[in-house]
């Protein structure tokens, strides 16, 4: 079963859609809400100990992200994002609608991203805002390209796969209340 517990320090409970997947060993904590059809995978930890985590619907938290922030800050994750597995995110930030963090990036303290936007896989960015529909890269992450108006956002193209999944891996787990391991 996952971990989805008060914070200690100051009590908050996490708010999680009735809809939400949390897989069995994910650890959510204190001042988290997720919104409807959002998923969150192995290993992922959520820990709204120092301020508000607040996710969208349709949104993939994915394998091993890790999420947290500046004490008295907060991190903000739109609808229909994508949060590659291993990425590391560390308020405060702002992350928007239909946006894709890459495997194992991290977004760091006063980043904001806009609707669309992506950072690519190992990259790191900090004290920066990116425009809506542009793809960032490298260490530190710069300016590689713009996406066209009439493509849709990347993470809204593949958000509603892993929403798909989730609900069969919630609906698996309902189902086998005993499951431990094969």
């Amino acid at each position: 079963m996952p971990i989805i517990m008060p914070c200690p320090r100051t009590g908050k409970k996490p708010k999680i859609h009735k809809s939400v997947y949390v897989a069995p060993t994910a650890v959510i904590i204190g001042d988290v809400t997720i919104g409807e059809l959002s998923n969150i995978w192995f290993g992922a930890v959520l820990r709204g100990d120092s301020g508000p985590i607040k996710i969208g619907k349709n949104t993939s938290i994915q394998e091993n992200v890790t999420i947290h922030m500046e004490m008295e800050t907060s991190v903000i994750i739109g609808s229909e994002c994508i949060i590659g597995h291993h990425a590391m995110i560390h308020g405060p930030t702002i992350i928007g609608d239909g946006c894709l963090i890459g495997i194992g990036s991290n977004v760091l303290h006063n980043t904001k991203m806009n609707d669309g936007s992506m950072i690519a896989a190992g990259a790191v960015i900090t004290n920066k805002e990116i425009p809506p529909r542009q793809l960032w890269a490298g260490v530190p992450a710069k300016f590689l390209k713009e996406f066209p108006e009439e493509e849709e956002f990347i993470g809204k193209r593949t958000s509603g796969d892993y929403a798909d999944r989730g609900k069969k891996f919630k609906a698996f787990f309902e189902l086998n209340p005993d499951f431990n391991r094969l």
